[in-house]
């Protein structure tokens, strides 16, 4: 135990010396400068580059990050989830919300010519409904679709899905790619150069697996003046002190995913920060849904959330990482101010299990995957067995991992990728009923989800997922353990106009706002 306590100990003392330079960092503001053409902006990661074609060839394999200068969507949100227009110039949805219908822009051309309409937009859909794009399920409940006129399509629906224009607004099966390059018989190898064509500021150049994807100028984009720059290079490089010396050389404009230590360094010099305002959510499944579970008694999954000391752990591990109270960051529209914290209170935790029956504790499993840091993990078990709860650590691999949400487990569940703190990330983890199938669900639960679906007004949307927040409080239905942003570092007085995670939206930047000064 001494051990242990050392280890939180020792974590608390490196966050008392990182505190202060991990949190946000305000952007600096340059409004007295006009955007400048020409130059290559340069963006270094780790994410990997497994894949880089159409949507229905690269599916989950690729990333939002890697593909955006190409491909756009019919709609985007705003950093509240608010949907935008943008290949869309406006939608309407019928009273009974079994009709959505788009007005597109017109005179939008694919980069190989190819005009932008409603043909192009039902290909698409039906494209990656086909290939069964991941999120393309909620496409199942369109039942037709309708043409009136070149530039107006109608999406007919068997019921209505709130997260169907979001989808469209923010992942891979809202992307229009050009009906013509798309049917071009191609081989994998070949596959970027024929299919990456679409409606964005940039056409695809470039790429080699895992090291390189580069995108140049398309002269004939929509917004009339824009892009500002000519190029845009993504580097993928595995090893951040390799990254950090490339960076620091000058060979990138922005560098993403550097870890407190450095960053430390680098805002000595270079703007430091969270990218934009969306978080990652980690969180603790316990196996509440199992009658024999002491988890299914309430005061038990309490104490569990007493127990731990989420503002120690969070400060102590770093990286970017803040304690997490309820399941939306302060900065979400969903946030509910003023609910109270279930602040860490061992002896409360103590008392509660002792009320449902477990006086002396009991034995669990903590169980997770490769993809989990171990640091957070070890200290939410520590913690969890000063109070009396024995939590056994059980690393499965990801394929097991991914049964037991399909399956069930016992004891408590750590999924090691996070969820993204969006409407989407949020329903696709607590609101399938058969995903994540072992936690709590109170009486009403699936009934409130399906309802909070079939809402197709934002504002009586929001009161409605507030209310299933609270509900996930209230009933302890899962407990909320901290929230992230990956750390970045950007030479701002060379780029401007490059917002990672913009609009609320996991991997998203705009490419035709960036420009570089001279």
């Amino acid at each position: 135990m001494k051990t242990e306590r050392y280890f939180i100990m020792v974590s608390l003392v490196l966050a008392l010396v990182m505190m202060g330079w991990a949190l946000p960092v305000p952007a600096q503001t340059r409004s007295s400068e006009q955007p400048q053409y020409g130059g290559m902006f340069t963006l270094l990661h780790n994410g990997g580059i497994a894949a880089i074609s159409s949507p229905s060839e690269g599916g989950a394999l690729m990333m939002l990050r890697n593909t955006c200068p190409v491909f756009e969507r019919l709609l985007k949100t705003d950093d509240n989830e608010r949907l935008q227009p943008w290949l869309a110039e406006s939608w309407e949805i019928s009273r009974d919300g079994k009709m959505i219908t788009f007005h597109l822009r017109r005179g939008i051309k694919f980069h190989d010519g190819t005009d932008f309409n409603a043909e192009a937009v039902k290909y698409n859909l039906e494209v990656v409904k086909a290939a069964a794009v991941p999120g393309s399920g909620v496409l199942s409940k369109v039942s037709s679709y309708d043409i009136p006129d070149p530039y107006t399509i109608r999406l007919n629906l068997t019921r209505y899905d709130a997260t169907l224009l979001l989808r469209l607004a923010q992942t891979y099966i809202g992307y229009m790619v050009s009906p013509t390059a798309h049917k071009i018989k191609t081989t994998p190898e070949n596959a970027a150069t024929d299919h990456m064509v679409g409606t964005g500021p940039f056409k695809f150049d470039s790429w080699q697996r895992d090291v390189y994807v580069r995108f140049k100028k398309f002269d004939g984009y929509w917004q009339k003046g824009k892009p500002y720059l000519d190029a845009i290079q993504l580097r993928y490089i595995s090893d951040l002190t390799v990254s950090l010396m490339a960076f620091m050389a000058g060979e990138a404009q922005a560098i993403e995913n550097i870890d407190p230590v450095e960053a430390k360094e680098l805002a000595k010099k270079y703007d430091v920060r969270t990218p934009n305002n969306l978080f990652f959510f980690h969180n603790f499944l316990l196996d509440g849904g199992n009658t024999d579970s002491p988890f299914a008694n309430k005061k038990v999954r309490e104490a569990v959330e007493y127990a731990i000391d989420k503002k120690i752990v969070a400060q102590g591990v770093g990286m970017g990482y803040y304690p997490l109270t309820q399941f939306a960051a302060p900065t979400d529209p969903w946030y509910i101010p003023g609910l109270k914290p279930r602040e860490y209170d061992p002896a409360k935790a103590k008392q509660l299990l002792a009320e449902a029956g477990y006086p002396n504790g009991f034995k669990t499993k903590l169980v997770a995957d490769p993809r989990a840091r171990r640091d957070p993990m070890i200290a939410a078990q520590t913690y969890l067995k000063e109070v009396g709860i024995d939590a056994e650590l059980d690393m499965a691999d990801i394929a097991r991992a991914t049964v037991m949400r399909r399956e069930g487990w016992k004891g408590i569940f750590y999924p090691g990728f996070p969820n993204a703190g969006t409407f989407i990330g949020i329903q696709d983890r607590y609101g399938q009923a058969n995903d994540f199938v072992s936690f709590y669900r109170p009486p009403g639960w699936q009934e409130k989800w399906n309802a909070l679906l079939e809402q197709p007004d934002e504002d009586k949307r929001l009161v409605q997922f507030k209310e299933l927040i609270k509900m996930m409080y209230d009933e302890v239905v899962a407990i909320p353990y901290l929230y992230n942003s990956p750390l970045m570092a950007l030479n701002l007085k060379l780029v401007h106009g490059f917002k990672l995670h913009a609009n609320h939206t996991a991997d998203y930047y705009e490419p035709e706002n960036i420009w570089l000064s001279k």
